[in-house]
């Protein structure tokens, strides 16, 4: 596995100063076979496994729930509880951090990828990580510290590895683009299931130990996939995909046209992302994409303890108790599937009211709308949660993904999102101590913590809702503005027309002139 890592990262594109003399290589293509206009089955087949790998990668890490219930019955840091009570606070909290730092990881991927400058040394990190923490899981003892959350790190770290670097496929299918992006992002939501299934296959009677190493060898395979097919660069808009000598070759725009060279690198200043990182639309933006995360990642993570608050207090007011196990499921599911069923929606409102301000508006009423759901001391709410919170999760990840890549060039995106992703990670690392804070200090009951995540799910909405308002206004005065310039352009070209047609007839003859004057004043007798 490091010799197919330091193979690929030996294909890596030649320095700028090199460009002109390596143009073969930048293309990828081979010179026993010449460049021909590649179709799009290359492109369609390449896309087929690299979904079916992000599947089996990107978001498996949202997947805690089910995997929570293994872990629990497998005794995992059962030793930090009293024998009678396997259910204490401090193991609640121990799983938590597990969780915490693994979705960390996952949101800081972009970190770690951003800067990788090939997607065939991107998924060899990514993968090998991923084998490393699947390993983790399947050979480490119940009583270890450091195994599992270590463990979900590396899963979690190269999931979002896997993720960045894949991106750039979207590339390769033109105005397809948004919706082979939306695929992505859809995929990456649903590949939460794969614990779901991790957890009927060990109720079945598959331990834990097969099911991960089952699973590494599965993660074995996608290496060897993703290295032989995968091409070395970035594929750019306009790029073209063929299969040929047994492996795939990418082709810029250019290539096709002989002898014609190939387009030299984007480069990206420093004062550029600098300035693009501090206008006020990014630090706007940012800040509201890091409140809908943290609001997510905090249900995911204190889900199954919330529904342990919930049950006492439907104990409390005599109703009947929740089934914790079928609602752990039909969450984890709600999460990965109903998000999916909204992508048609989101694509619609995104065509017709833009990127920016509408969007954080819907996406801000879902968030406390799922919040509220929450709140109220019943069990039928928590069915409408599941919904809202999964369009929620949709929207938000979809927003983060359409405003970049509208409002920014592709180099400057790829600087930002390091920057999105070291905000959003720090910020969601804040969960297990608020966990813990809820559990000794509020003992347990989450009115609180949910109380101050809905006032500033409000606030934000809010704010979002003026900036919409503003935008709604500027374009009003920007429309009325164009219109008075298109009519005093047609006042000055009715007034310039009539000077040219007064002209015109000064210079008429003079016995043209006169049986004009005449015409003139017949009409004016008749009238």
């Amino acid at each position: 596995m490091a010799a197919a890592i330091a193979a690929a990262a030996a294909e890596l594109p030649v320095p700028d100063s090199m460009a002109s003399t390596s143009s073969a290589s930048d293309n990828e293509s081979s010179p026993s076979v010449p460049p021909q206009a590649p179709g799009r089955k290359p492109a369609w087949g390449l896309l087929a496994f690299t979904l079916f790998q992000s599947y089996c990668t990107t978001g498996t890490v949202f997947g805690w729930p089910p995997l929570l219930m293994v872990l629990k019955e497998e005794g995992v840091y059962g030793y930090k509880c009293p024998a009678d009570n396997l259910d204490c606070s401090a193991r609640d909290v121990s799983l938590n951090l597990v969780f915490t730092v693994g979705a960390m990881a996952n949101i800081m991927g972009g970190v770690v990828g951003g800067p990788i400058p090939s997607p065939k040394v991107g998924l060899a990190v990514g993968l090998s990580l991923m084998i490393a923490g699947t390993l983790s899981f399947a050979l480490a003892s119940p009583d270890s510290d450091f195994a599992w959350p270590l463990g979900y790190v590396c899963q979690g770290l190269g999931g979002g590895i896997i993720h960045f670097a894949t991106m750039s496929l979207g590339n390769a299918f033109g105005k397809q683009k948004g919706w082979i992006m939306a695929s992505f992002a859809g995929v990456l939501a649903q590949s939460s299931l794969l614990f779901q299934l991790f957890y009927a296959l060990y109720n079945a009677g598959v331990s834990r130990q097969a099911l991960f190493l089952m699973y590494t060898a599965l993660l074995v395979f996608d290496f060897a996939m993703s290295m032989w097919l995968w091409p070395t660069r970035f594929i750019q808009m306009g790029d073209t995909l063929s299969f040929t000598n047994g492996r795939m070759v990418l082709h810029s725009a250019n290539s096709l046209k002989p002898g014609s060279p190939s387009p030299p690198p984007s480069r990206v200043s420093c004062r550029g992302v600098l300035k693009a990182a501090s206008s006020i639309s990014f630090i706007c933006f940012a800040t509201f994409l890091a409140a809908q995360i943290w609001f997510s990642r905090c249900l995911m993570g204190f889900f199954s303890t919330e529904l342990q608050w919930k049950n006492h207090v439907l104990e409390d007011l005599g109703k009947p108790p929740l089934d914790v196990a079928w609602h752990m499921t039909l969450f984890n599911m709600s999460q990965a599937l109903i998000g999916s069923s909204v992508i048609p929606v989101f694509g619609i409102l995104a065509g017709k009211l833009g990127h920016r301000a509408p969007l954080a508006v819907i996406t801000g009423l879902l968030s406390i709308s799922w919040l509220v759901c929450l709140l109220i001391p019943a069990e039928w709410p928590l069915y409408i949660m599941y919904l809202l919170a999964g369009w929620h999760r949709q929207f938000f990840f979809s927003g983060f993904l359409n405003f970049m890549t509208c409002e920014y060039t592709p180099q400057v995106y790829g600087r930002l999102v390091p920057i999105t992703s070291l905000i959003n990670g720090l910020i969601c690392g804040l969960q297990n101590p608020i966990l813990d804070v809820t559990l000794n200090t509020f003992s347990g009951d989450f009115t609180p913590i949910l109380g101050i995540m809905l006032g500033l799910a409000v606030f934000l909405t809010c704010c979002a809702t003026v900036v919409l308002l503003v935008e709604r206004r500027q374009e009003k005065k920007d429309q009325a503005k164009k219109g008075l310039e298109n009519t005093e352009s047609e006042d000055s070209c009715n007034s310039s027309c009539e000077e040219n047609n007064d002209f015109a007839e000064d210079t008429l003859p003079s016995e043209q002139q006169q049986q004009k004057q005449q015409q003139k004043q017949a009409k004016s007798g008749r009238i």
